[in-house]
């Protein structure tokens, strides 16, 4: 091989290293463009390929079930035996319509609907307001020009570390607890999958 055959292999295994760091770093925010546009054609099989559902749904019942265990221990510690049995009591009847709620909500339609506009509840249709009432002005542009038919959420990104990648949702003007985080975990080389939903403060 001649010095200008060995020079040229040298550049180009320079290259492709460095291009294929590239890949690996840019690849959480390559998933999520996917999913995005996944999300938007409605082709639920490309979309499910990078979501493991069962981590999804365990994420939120744990988040609820702790939400309720925390308002029903509130209300023992002030309350009569009376209370605190009924307390107990109501604590495990929604526990269990928890999971059913959630088992029945974790569906595509939902979870790609959270990838659009980064909350779990519908969007509000601003043709079903009655004709004096004013529109709200959750969410909009940062500029301050925002509409009842555009309300897109602000999006942030997380790193932790070289397995875990937060995709954060939040309107404008709201504190950071109350925005809604997906969090995608790496599996392999380069490839993401979502994992888990981050509810704002309960």
């Amino acid at each position: 091989m001649t010095p200008t055959a060995r020079k040229f292999s040298k550049v180009a295994l320079v290259a492709a290293v460095l291009a294929l760091a590239a890949y690996w770093y840019w690849s959480p925010w390559l998933a999520i463009h996917q999913m995005r546009n996944a999300a938007k054609a409605g082709d639920a099989t490309a979309f499910n390929e990078r979501v493991d559902y069962p981590l999804l749904r365990e994420s939120l019942k744990g988040q609820l079930s702790g939400a309720i265990g925390a308002r029903t221990n509130d209300r023992s510690e002030s309350g009569s035996d009376i209370a605190k049995a009924g307390a107990a009591l109501g604590s495990l009847f929604a526990t269990a319509m928890v999971d059913r709620l959630v088992d029945a909500f974790v569906r595509p339609e939902s979870v790609m609907r959270i990838m659009q506009e980064g909350k779990l509840m519908p969007r509000r249709d601003s043709r079903s307001k009655a004709p004096n009432e004013a529109p709200s002005d959750e969410g909009g542009e940062t500029d301050g020009s925002a509409t009842p038919s555009k309300r897109e959420p602000i999006w942030t990104t997380e790193r932790q570390g070289v397995d875990t990648f937060i995709l954060y949702a939040r309107r404008a003007g709201q504190a950071e607890d109350r925005r809604t985080g997906l969090v995608f975990q790496r599996r392999g080389f380069a490839s993401w999958v979502l994992t888990e939903i981050r509810l704002p403060a309960l």
